[in-house]
């Protein structure tokens, strides 16, 4: 029969919602909660949450007690637990220039990865693929870029100031265009919701490299030029990560 109560008893701390330390606690009124590793008549050791060991003579013993502290439910536990990836979503629009087009406007839209755990200062650090249409002329400049980011709020607060920058290259859509190297910088207030979630409002500068095939017009007739061609965008941008 006790060998029975002491398996009861082991299956109830098993399953009960709640976990058991020990409390040792010394005849100069100290105590230390853990875990006993070694109790016998001449020493207690005893392991502490952060993985330290301690060895005591029994005769410097009190007492031994039981403490309970609450276990988090499943749901609690999930809400704490850091997932490893951010999944960020960006769509920006503005004003666009290249020398041998002029002005023109820009829209584009971004998807990226990466974690925003970094020194617990929620630094942004990650990589994605976008979108870019660039209206110059009467013609759709399309890009493909794929570029890594960095994102570092100035304040360790809720409502922060972020320093962003992005590099990367970005792959032309058009036939008559050749891509090149791609890259950005932006200034945005950050607004955190939660632990997983911030949303951000700014502004950006974006410079593309391209080869460009131009329609040129001398004495009445059209040309067609091949040049090097940098696209100089300026604009506005809301992200949101999760």
């Amino acid at each position: 029969m006790r060998k029975l109560a002491y398996i009861l008893s082991l299956l109830f701390l098993l399953l009960s919602p709640t976990i058991w330390a020990e409390v040792v606690t010394l005849r100069t009124g100290q105590t230390i909660t853990g875990e006993i590793l070694l109790q016998n008549e001449e020493v207690v050791i005893i392991r502490t949450k952060n993985g330290t060991r301690y060895q005591y003579p029994a005769t410097e013993i009190l007492s031994i007690s039981q403490e309970k502290t609450a276990q988090p439910s499943s749901q609690e536990a999930k809400k704490r637990s850091p997932r490893p990836i951010d999944i960020r979503f960006q769509a920006s629009g503005g004003a666009v220039y290249a020398s041998e087009l002029g002005w023109g406007g820009q829209m584009a839209v971004d998807f990226m990865l990466g974690t925003k755990k970094i020194q617990d200062r929620r630094i942004f650090i990650g990589a994605g693929i976008g979108y870019r249409a660039k209206f110059l002329n009467h013609t759709t400049y399309s890009f493909l870029p794929l570029q890594a980011i960095v994102s570092m709020p100035l304040l360790d607060q809720k409502h922060a100031p972020v320093l962003g920058m992005s590099i990367g290259y970005g792959f032309a859509l058009n036939q008559s265009t050749q891509g090149g190297i791609c890259t950005a910088a932006e200034l945005a207030w950050n607004y955190t919701f939660s632990p997983q979630t911030d949303l951000q409002l700014g502004a950006f500068a974006e410079w593309q490299q391209a080869q460009l095939d131009v329609i040129q017009t001398i004495n009445g007739n059209e040309y067609i030029t091949h040049m090097g061609g940098n696209f100089l965008a300026i604009g506005v941008k809301l992200a949101i990560s999760f």
